[in-house]
């Protein structure tokens, strides 16, 4: 279903592509008519008459002392004024469906890259400006500096955490704010990259920019991460091995803040664990983590071998040893 709805669409936006490159051929030959007819009215203009000379006025002193230059200018008004006006008036009309013909083109050209931007999209980059793409212009890295490989961020870990990794990482550059701005994108991955690619970069002039954006985009993650009682209602799953569990928790049981000391730690993972493993790690009185993870995992060997009874839903009830 959704490879029709996308070839569908597809198929909507080709077609939408060539009437758009129709549109443009159709306005670019109007165009280039109007400059055509433009250019040839201009020459028609540029070409003037020969002079019409009355022969029966002397040349070189007209009637009543009139100079020749004068006379041959009246007499040619005189003689013919219909045809300058309509000449005249020709050259206006020209001009004006010129005009009105450039008015028309450009708008349809406005209104063509209005529809493109539509199509594509009202907010894309110019690509050939590279300059206008960084979050950071004028950057200036050193020939010795060398390029770090960081724990990527994508968006669902505590950003703080993030932050202060980070820094530690460019411990060599961390007065430079340009290069902790430029390099910090290398830290991120799938949706934070995006978040960085799409920032402004006239909100972005400091350091400290990016972090109060940053933070403001992920705090939520502080507020909804592991706390202890999100550590205590965890649960080993049913085809999850004592190391992959432990592992589990104590990944989550690091995002804690404050920490968890290790009393705290052990009462928190003994509680997460039912019959039987929870009888026999209480009974332990384990004083360190690691100790309470070897007496889990024996438990589960024992549990594999049938040396201790596993129980087995029976309606929520019930206890059945495996094999029996």
């Amino acid at each position: 279903m959704e490879n029709e709805k996308r070839a569908q669409l597809e198929a909507q936006y080709q077609k939408e592509v060539d009437n758009l490159k129709e549109e443009v051929v159709r306005l670019t030959n109007l165009l280039e008519q109007a400059l055509r007819d433009k250019s040839e009215k201009a020459t028609h203009i540029a070409q003037p008459e020969p002079m019409l000379v009355n022969p029966f006025i002397p040349q070189n002193l007209g009637a009543n002392g009139l100079s020749s230059d004068f006379q041959q200018a009246m007499h040619f008004q005189t003689a013919y004024p219909t045809r300058m006006s309509l000449t005249i008036n020709s050259i206006e009309k020209g001009s004006q469906k010129g005009k009105m013909l450039k008015e028309e083109g450009f708008e349809k050209w406005t209104a063509l890259e209005e529809r493109i931007r539509a199509i594509e999209g009202n907010h894309l980059c110019d690509l050939v400006k590279a300059v206008n793409m960084c979050l950071v212009p004028n950057v200036v890295i050193s020939k010795k500096f060398r390029v770090l490989e960081f724990v990527k961020y994508t968006g669902t870990q505590c950003p703080i955490t993030h932050l202060k990794a980070y820094c530690n990482k460019m411990v060599e550059v961390v007065d430079d704010e340009k290069l902790l701005i430029h390099f910090f994108q290398d830290s991120l991955n799938d949706a934070a990259l995006t978040w960085y690619m799409w920032l402004d970069n006239t909100k972005v002039k400091k350091w400290k920019d990016l972090v109060d954006a940053f933070m403001r985009q992920y705090k939520f993650n502080i507020d909804v991460g592991p706390d202890r009682s999100s550590l205590q209602a965890m649960e080993k799953h049913s085809n999850e091995s004592i190391r992959e569990y432990t592992q589990r928790w104590r990944e989550a049981a690091a995002q804690v803040n404050p920490s968890l000391l290790e009393k705290e730690m052990i009462n928190l993972f003994v509680n997460t664990f039912k019959a039987p493993y929870f009888e026999y790690l209480v009974e332990s009185s384990a004083q360190h983590f690691t100790d309470l993870v070897v007496i889990a995992e024996r438990i589960e060997q024992a549990i594999g071998i049938g040396k201790i009874a596993n129980p087995i839903e029976n309606n929520g009830f019930g206890w059945k040893k495996e094999g029996h």
